[in-house]
C-alpha cells in the first residue's frame, strides 16, 4: 500500500479569474453650452492635474452681460448705503425731536395753563375756579399731579441719551415721547370740558382760560405731529433698506448666474491623468453634451474580472492576488487587492457573475490599460495546519474518512476506516484535517497495483 504521512504546512486556497485592465479613473467631458472653441490648452497624451483647463469657448457675449450686472449690482449697494445714512440721519433726529416734544409739552402744562391751578407743583394741585361738573374737576387736579410726575420721568429719560445711545433705545424714546404727548392732550381736553363748566367765571378770564387752554393743545398737537412723522420716517426707511437688500440679492443671484455660465466655457479635467481624447479646434462651434476629451489616471490601475457564482463566497474585500498579465507571461508576477463585489449578479452565458473589482498595489509603468490580467485570488489561508492530499480523503454520502493502514492477526497488510473533518482545500492539492487525526500518522492514498 502506497501511505502518506500526516505533516503540518500552510493551505491557501485561491480563486482563479481573468479580468481586463482598467484606469481606476476614467472621464469622457463635454461642454454644458454650446458656443466657439476660444482656446485648446492639452494634447492627446499629455499628463494633466487636476482643474487644467483642457479647451474654453468664447465668452464675450457673457463678459459684456457680466460686466452690466456688476454695475447694477454697484448701483443698487450704493443706494442702500445711501438708505442706511440716511436711516443713520434720522436716528440722529430722534434727541433733538423728543427735546422738542418734552420742552412743547412742559412749556404747555407748566406755563400757558399756569393760572388754572394753584399749587400745580405740589402733591395737591386745585384748579382756580369751581365748576358745576364735580368730578371733572377733581379729575383734572389728580391729573395735573400724574402730568407732573410724568414730566419729571420724562425728562430723566431723554437726559440720558446722547450720540452712542442704541436705536432700539432712541426709538423706544420717541415711542414714550408719543405716550407722553397723547396723555397731556387728553388732560388738556379734560380742562376745556372743565372749565366750560366754570361757575361765576368773568368773560373775560373765561376767555384767556380757554385760548390758553386752546394755545397748550396746539403746542401739544404739533409736538405729537413731529414725533409721529419722525417715527414713520424711521420705520419707511427701514422697510426701504428691507427692499433694497432684497434687490441686491436678486442682482447678486445675476451676478452668480452670468459667472456660472461662463464657468461652463472652460473644459476643465476633474482628475488627474492622461489626456486619451482631444476633439476640440479652435474657432469650431461645439455643440452642448457632446464628448470632445476624455482623460484616464496614470499610474493606478484597477483590474474588471467577473467571477461565478460558485466561487464569489470565498471571495472577501481585502483579500490579496496574484497577478500575470499575458502581455510579459507567468514570470512576471504583480500584487494586487480586492477593493469591491458588486451585490448584484451578471447573467453571462447562463452563468450567475458579480463583477468584482481588484486595485494593484504599487503603480507600474508596465500596467497599460486593456491589458489580458490572470487572477490568482488568496482567499484564505492557515498556518501550521494538519494536512493531507485531497486525494487521500473519501467520501461517501455526507461522511468523510480516511484508511488507516494495519496488520491482521494473520500478518496480511489490511486498512481501517477513520471518520475525519476537513477545513481548507488549499489550491496546491491538500486539504486541511481538523478532527480524527494527529501529525505524523499514515494514511493510505492508494493499494499497490490499483
Amino acid at each position: 500500500m502506497e501511505t502518506v504521512k500526516v505533516t503540518k504546512r500552510t493551505i491557501t486556497q485561491e480563486v482563479s479569474a481573468t479580468g481586463n485592465v482598467k484606469p481606476s479613473e476614467s472621464v469622457d467631458l463635454a461642454f454644458e453650452t454650446s458656443g466657439r472653441v476660444e482656446s485648446v490648452n492639452a494634447k492627446v497624451g499629455e499628463f494633466i492635474s487636476a482643474g487644467r483647463v483642457i479647451a474654453s469657448l468664447n465668452t464675450a457675449e457673457l463678459n459684456a452681460q457680466l460686466d452690466k450686472a456688476n454695475a447694477d449690482l454697484a448701483s443698487q449697494r450704493s443706494a442702500l448705503d445711501k438708505a442706511y445714512v440716511d436711516l443713520d440721519n434720522y436716528y440722529g433726529n430722534v434727541i433733538n425731536t423728543v427735546n422738542s416734544a418734552y420742552t412743547s409739552a412742559n412749556d404747555a402744562i407748566r406755563i400757558k395753563i399756569d393760572s388754572l391751578f394753584s399749587d400745580d407743583e405740589s402733591n395737591n394741585p386745585k384748579m382756580t375756579f369751581e365748576s358745576t361738573n364735580s368730578q371733572e374737576k377733581i379729575l383734572s387736579e389728580n391729573k395735573r399731579f400724574i402730568i407732573k410726575s410724568a414730566l419729571n420721568g420724562w425728562l430723566s429719560q431723554i437726559s440720558s441719551l446722547d450720540a452712542s445711545t442704541s436705536q432700539n433705545v432712541l426709538e423706544q424714546a420717541l415711542s414714550d415721547s408719543k405716550t407722553n404727548l397723547n396723555d397731556a392732550y387728553g388732560f388738556i381736553n379734560l380742562l376745556m370740558n372743565t372749565t366750560i363748566s366754570a361757575i361765576s367765571l368773568p368773560a373775560s378770564t373765561l376767555a384767556a382760560h380757554k385760548t390758553s387752554i386752546n394755545d397748550a393743545r396746539s403746542e401739544i398737537d404739533s409736538a405729537a405731529a413731529k414725533v409721529t412723522t419722525l417715527t414713520q420716517n424711521i420705520s419707511s426707511q427701514k422697510a426701504t433698506i428691507t427692499s433694497k437688500q432684497a434687490e441686491i440679492k436678486s442682482y447678486q443671484a445675476s451676478v452668480d448666474n452670468i459667472n456660472a455660465q461662463i464657468a461652463k466655457t472652460f473644459l476643465r479635467s476633474p482628475i488627474s491623468g492622461t489626456v486619451t481624447k482631444q476633439d476640440a479646434k479652435v474657432g469650431e462651434i461645439v455643440s452642448a453634451n457632446s464628448i470632445v476629451a476624455s482623460v484616464i489616471s496614470s499610474g493606478s490601475y484597477e483590474i474588471d474580472s467577473r467571477i461565478p457564482e460558485v466561487d464569489i463566497a470565498r471571495i472577501r474585500v481585502g483579500n490579496a492576488a496574484k497577478v500575470t498579465l499575458d502581455a510579459y507571461g507567468n514570470d512576471v508576477v504583480f500584487e494586487a487587492r480586492v477593493i469591491s463585489i458588486d451585490p448584484a449578479e451578471t447573467v453571462i452565458e447562463g452563468v450567475a457573475t458579480y463583477l468584482t473589482k481588484l486595485n494593484f498595489t504599487k503603480p507600474d509603468s508596465r500596467i497599460k490599460p486593456g491589458m489580458t490580467a490572470n487572477i490568482d485570488i488568496m482567499s484564505a489561508s492557515h498556518d501550521n495546519a494538519l494536512s493531507l492530499p485531497q486525494r487521500a480523503v473519501q467520501k461517501e454520502g455526507g461522511r468523510e474518512f480516511v484508511l488507516i493502514p494495519k496488520i491482521t492477526s494473520e500478518g496480511a497488510p489490511s486498512t481501517e476506516e477513520r471518520d475525519v473533518k476537513t477545513g481548507l482545500r488549499g489550491s496546491s492539492g491538500y486539504i486541511e484535517i481538523l478532527n480524527g487525526l494527529s501529525e505524523g500518522e499514515e494514511v493510505v492514498i492508494s493499494r499497490l497495483g490499483k
